[in-house]
């Protein structure tokens, strides 16, 4: 292969590249400011903030943040945004325990009895949280 021929290929695609990327001199749109996004999966706290009806436990930064209340009997998502294994497991009685794989979600049934459940991730001793059912 001549050498004009392997330095002129690659150049044209870069040209033709670049020229359908320029500006035509058309219009142009204006979009705005870009509204600000708020990141409430990430929050250190074990409990709070997750956005009133959202039926999803979000576990990130080895913390929980769970709904407000859930009503009684329903199926909670629980989304576990860590690389690492986590549980969500009743502190007693049994109530629910699931297992959620890094990055994984998984689904649990909150117990149709109202009250306070506190739980804790079986595999970190320092993780907890309250879930309100009601």
């Amino acid at each position: 292969m001549k050498l004009s021929t392997v330095l002129l290929g690659p150049a044209f695609v870069a040209a033709c590249a670049l020229t359908a990327c320029s500006n035509d001199g058309g219009s142009t749109v204006d979009y705005g400011p870009t509204p600000a996004i708020t990141d409430t999966t990430s929050m250190p706290s074990s409990e709070g903030a997750v956005a009133a009806g959202t039926n999803e436990i979000v576990i990130s930064g080895f913390a929980y943040t769970v709904p407000a209340t859930v009503a009684p009997g329903t199926q909670v998502t629980v989304r576990n945004n860590d690389t690492a294994e986590h549980t969500v497991t009743a502190d007693t009685g049994g109530a629910f325990d699931v297992e959620i794989e890094g990055g994984e979600t998984a689904t649990l049934t909150v117990p149709s009895t109202p009250g306070t459940y506190p739980f804790h991730c079986t595999y970190h001793p320092n993780m907890h949280g309250d879930l309100t059912v009601g």
